[in-house]
């Protein structure tokens, strides 16, 4: 094992959160979110033909996991697990659902609408990939601070990878949550599992071997799968580790030959992990990006300071305004693909298209990133945004846009936000992720839920409740 290995093994299997309350109530606030993110998305027909995909029973179910034994023998299937369910109506039954693809249905799902967290450093997402890998493996047994001290481990590996190969990772074309989340999941899915030394070595090389995302997939469904088969790989790299003989290098971050200097072309030392793990750690420094409205979050500070200038100014008729201006530092806009998307989907990553609704109706419309089709007479309008990039740089863990509106009798509005809702210095509440909740649920079962999360012990009976609220299909 390399020193950079054996560096990142120590502290995945070392690391200890109990004193640490500021990363393990973001953990929390961000196991919620996923839920919020995830939930929506389940309605949705590429989730649920997915669901068919991978065989699973669309009907909502009461998990009782019953998996696994690691000892078994190898002519069963050790690459399922048979979890043993409950209908609401009490009925018994049956599902045989892999939990590779448990996972790869959890990672799409709450990435589906691009409602869930992002981070700066990994210029990307992190509980989509590291929940949904988290789930799949889950025993009933696991208890909430187990879980989410693994959560915390994976975040810190990803975010700390992220800031050493970004930006030019991303701007290289790779997206970082299939990439580098599949690393997460793998550390993530060791801490939880209780791997140590050369095993977890060996699952961290499983993983890695398997890194992949293209950026150029945003604004279609490649995007979402990304997370969903970086989750997959995770667990599927562990289920290889425990159920074969399979060897692999117990050397992914060789400074020569591995994973950093092969993908990031950088050489990393043992010192580059170790000063900075947990000090104080990827979920406060930079900490994440929660959303209110379904697009990417590099959108975020344009869309608000167009709601600032609407909120003192009033909506704009589009006839009226001579062009807009979005204004960002440079290289800020990278994630924002699409400067004439032609769908829906496409617009989720447009400053043009969420200030263009913002202006006309005050706020951003969700229903609006689902149609198959932007109407020309809106693209006309969005024709009139312009980028420009004279903001001064910023690091790579800040965000500022301004946003300048002229209108064709000479007046100017124009406003500047760094700090929106949902960044790290003014984040979601709980009752922000409550309303979020609120876009799929009814206000008691979402009463049930928050009662389910603050009062067990283990993870296995708050899944429990989610399902019989109707949440969590696989």
């Amino acid at each position: 094992m390399d020193s950079v290995t054996q560096t990142i093994v120590n502290y995945i299997e070392q690391t200890n959160v109990t004193n640490r309350e500021d990363l393990l109530s973001v953990a929390r606030i961000a196991f919620l979110d996923y839920l919020a993110s995830l939930a929506p998305a389940e309605e949705e027909q590429a989730v649920q033909d997915l669901t068919r995909f991978i065989g699973a029973d669309q009907s909502i179910t009461v998990n009782q996991d019953t998996s696994t034994n690691l000892n078994k023998t190898a002519n069963q299937d050790t690459y399922t697990h048979q979890d043993k369910t409950a209908n609401v109506d009490g009925h018994d039954s049956y599902l045989t659902v892999k939990r590779a693809d448990k996972a790869l249905y959890y990672g799409f799902a709450s990435h589906y609408l691009d409602f869930d967290d992002a981070q700066a450093n990994l210029a990307g997402h992190f509980s989509t990939v590291l929940y949904s890998a988290l789930l799949a493996v889950l025993k009933p047994t696991d208890r909430w601070h187990d879980f989410l001290r693994a959560y915390i481990v994976g975040a810190e590996l990803e975010g700390i990878i992220g800031s050493l190969i970004n930006p030019a990772h991303r701007t290289q074309g790779w997206h970082s949550t299939g990439t580098v989340g599949v690393i997460g999941a793998a550390a993530a899915i060791g801490a939880l599992r209780g791997l140590h030394g050369e095993s977890l070595a060996q699952l961290l090389s499983l993983a890695a071997t398997q890194s992949a995302g293209m950026f150029l997939q945003s604004g279609t469904d490649g995007k979402p799968l990304h997370a969903g088969l970086a989750a997959r790989n995770g667990v599927w790299a562990y289920e290889l580790l425990e159920y074969t003989s399979l060897q692999t290098s117990t050397k992914p971050f060789d400074p020569e030959r591995g994973w950093l200097k092969t993908i990031g072309n950088i050489t990393v030392t043992s010192n580059d992990i170790a000063s900075r793990w947990l000090a104080p750690g990827q979920l406060i420094d930079p900490g994440l990006w929660m959303k209110a409205h379904p697009y990417c979050s590099a959108a975020i500070c344009g869309a608000e300071a167009a709601e600032v200038i609407c909120t003192s100014s009033g909506v704009f008729l589009w006839n009226d305004i001579e062009r807009v201006t979005v204004h960002f530092p440079p290289g800020a806009d990278a994630a924002l693909w699409y400067t004439a998307p032609t769908t829906g989907r496409e617009g989720q990553f447009s400053i043009e298209y969420i200030v263009y609704q913002v202006l006309a109706y005050g706020a951003v419309q969700d229903e609006l990133f689902k149609i198959d089709t932007i109407d020309q007479s809106v693209r006309d309008y969005m024709s009139r945004i312009e980028r420009v990039y004279d903001l001064p740089k910023v690091s790579q863990s800040e965000r500022i846009t301004k946003v300048t509106v002229t209108m064709k009798n000479g007046d100017t509005f124009t406003e500047t936000v760094n700090n929106p809702k949902g960044s790290p210095n003014n984040p979601l509440t709980l009752e922000d992720i409550r309303i979020k909740l609120g876009l799929t649920l009814q206000a008691d079962q979402i009463d049930r839920i928050m009662e389910a999360f603050t009062h067990t012990n283990e993870v296995e009976p708050f899944l429990q409740t989610l399902r019989k609220e109707g949440v969590l299909h696989v």
